[in-house]
């Protein structure tokens, strides 16, 4: 009996001692991958806004469960950045003119109507371009919204019509040219 206690010792230290020995590398076979493709449409920009000689641009992203609500989302995300962008400019060009020794950009009252024009110019932008990508079950949105800047003069003009003397004043940056 302790013959065969020995010997299933034996047989166990030596298995336990091949085990330990062997190769622990994991072999895989490549699998197949997806061609490669850009995550965004080529019109799309990272950037949420941007201005060229002719335009204001906003740029949106948004994530659904589908195309449609992803679009939409990134319509009004496109839109807002939109709205900022331009406001952010006309503001920087409100500081200019202030700057310069026009203190009548510095008034409640324009304040209130350029901001009030600067808003305008979210609902008046059109859509340009718009795509949806399905990624890993879930719908990523592009959009682009663009306003020309003559159209966007056309906002601020009207927006600040009550008051001709203001829009001579912003009119006179040379913002929309």
């Amino acid at each position: 009996m302790i013959k065969i206690f020995r010997l299933f010792i034996v047989i166990t230290a030596l298995t336990v001692a091949v085990s330990g020995c062997a190769s622990t590398e994991t072999t895989t076979t490549p699998q197949q991958t997806e061609p490669d493709t850009p995550d965004f449409p080529s019109w799309y920009q990272s950037k949420a806004f941007e201005s060229d000689s002719t335009s204001f641009t906003g740029y949106g992203e948004a994530v659904a469960g589908d195309s449609i609500s992803a679009i939409r989302n990134a319509e009004l995300q496109a839109r807002v950045n939109l709205e900022t962008g331009v406001s952010e400019l006309v503001e920087e060009t409100r500081k200019s003119i202030s700057e310069s020794g026009n203190d009548t950009v510095d008034s409640p009252e324009f304040l209130i109507m350029l901001r009030n024009a600067g808003q305008a110019i979210e609902g008046e932008g059109a859509v340009s371009n718009k795509s949806a990508v399905e990624k890993e079950g879930y719908f990523r949105g592009y959009v682009k919204v663009s306003i020309s800047k003559a159209d966007a003069k056309d906002v601020f003009r009207s927006g600040l019509s009550p008051n001709p003397n203001y829009w001579q004043v912003l009119n006179s940056a040379s913002l929309f040219e």
